[in-house]
């Protein structure tokens, strides 16, 4: 067991370097140091979510659907992909990442001394890492995750961890990940989770003695970050915040592209109601109905859907895709529904060995069930596109 790196920063700052992937500090430790140093808070590199993933027995047990329901698809494919990252250093290493960090949190809290999470949310950090790839490296993304984290030969699986033991936190190995298709957007997002811990230790500070355990890689930088918030401090009479580090924004094209289709079918619409007659607009719209709607259909089917999920696509979709939600998205989220997975069905995904036990995960449907079923709603609206302008002519 490697002994902790403890920097002074300041009279009010202490800074503890520890290996966060293996957990190599224990409660006698943190124990002595509580009672040399004084802390009033005791701040530590996790946040909410993955305190929340690590630290609660009943986690596993827990359904997905909240997450699902509040748009937070981006913390369950960290999660699942986290879980193959532990299952597969647990497997193959023996080690328990982040664990033993995370269970030192009560243990703190019973000693009357304030805990707090001084890490930026999961989901705002891979959010904002996301929104800054460009289309040609989310797929690059995606294809390395799919082949190096489920995969079903324990020899990849092996080999796809090798790197991180270089690492002593679980974040910054799944974000130096990044920099093999997104260098540019691996690097921000480690500059900016540097600077959210600095400013939280430095904000942390003013109420009071902080003690801050972080991994030991992040002593440097967090340290620069916290002296440049004291600097500009000092000359500015505050330091800028890290509200701007909280904020995910979309492009703009993006958000143009949610309004070509509704605009531009709902516009045609207009019109054969205005210039066509009755027969025509009927028609139009049975082809409409039958095209969007049974490409809807054919793609959750395709997703391995429940009977419902299916008909609930080829009902929603000829109406839902006029508006600016995808139907897709109304089918997965009744898919979640009707599976009910739970939190223990992402460790199952580590454990898959065969395709066919992939896709059939409760998870897995889920999200093929909705990205098929928006993907075969464009193919249906291409479809009938042409029909439809035989219409206007």
């Amino acid at each position: 067991m490697s002994s902790p790196r403890i920097e002074k920063f300041s009279e009010d700052i202490v800074l503890v370097g520890l290996d966060f992937l293996d957990g190599d500090l224990f409660e006698h430790d943190l124990l002595r140091m509580i009672g040399e140093y004084n802390p009033d808070t005791v701040a530590f590199a996790l946040c909410d979510k993955r305190f929340e993933a690590m630290g609660q027995d009943d986690w596993e047990d827990k359904p997905l659907l909240p997450s699902y329901k509040e748009g937070k698809t981006g913390v369950l494919i960290y999660q699942a992909f986290t879980e193959a990252l532990r299952e597969n250093l647990r497997r193959f290493k023996g080690l328990t990442a982040e664990r033993s960090i995370a269970n030192l949190v009560p243990f703190v809290d019973g000693l009357d001394v304030e805990v707090e999470f001084i890490d930026r949310d999961i989901s705002l950090t891979l959010g904002r890492a996301f929104k800054g790839m460009s289309p040609q490296e989310k797929l690059k993304m995606f294809w390395y995750l799919k082949s190096a984290m489920l995969t079903f030969s324990d020899e990849k699986r092996r080999e796809s961890i090798e790197e991180m033991e270089e690492h002593d936190d679980l974040v910054s190995g799944v974000l130096d990940r990044l920099s093999r298709f997104a260098p540019h957007v691996a690097q921000k997002a480690h500059k900016e989770r540097d600077e959210y811990m600095g400013k939280k230790i430095y904000e942390s500070s003013k109420q009071g003695k902080v003690m801050a355990l972080l991994p030991s890689s992040k002593l440097t930088p967090v340290k620069k970050e916290i002296k440049k918030v004291m600097d500009e401090e000092s000359v500015e009479g505050e330091h800028s915040g890290f509200e701007h580090l909280e904020i995910i924004s979309k492009k703009v094209y993006t958000k143009a592209l949610r309004f070509i289709s509704p605009a531009f079918f709902i516009s045609l619409a207009i019109y054969l109601f205005i210039f066509s007659d009755v027969l025509n607009i009927w028609r139009a719209w049975l082809y409409w109905f039958l095209a969007v709607g049974g490409m809807a259909a054919f793609g959750a089917a395709l997703g391995r859907g429940h009977p419902i999920s299916v008909l609930i696509s080829f009902f929603l979709a000829p109406f839902m895709s006029l508006t600016l939600i995808g139907p897709g998205w109304i089918a997965g989220y009744v898919e979640l529904r009707m599976r009910r997975p739970s939190i223990s069905d992402l460790k199952n995904l580590t454990s898959t060995d065969s395709p066919n036990k992939f896709l059939s995960n409760n998870i897995i449907r889920v999200f093929t069930v909705g990205v098929f079923s928006n993907v075969f709603t464009w193919v249906g609206l291409f479809v009938v596109l042409p029909l439809l302008i035989r219409f206007v002519g």
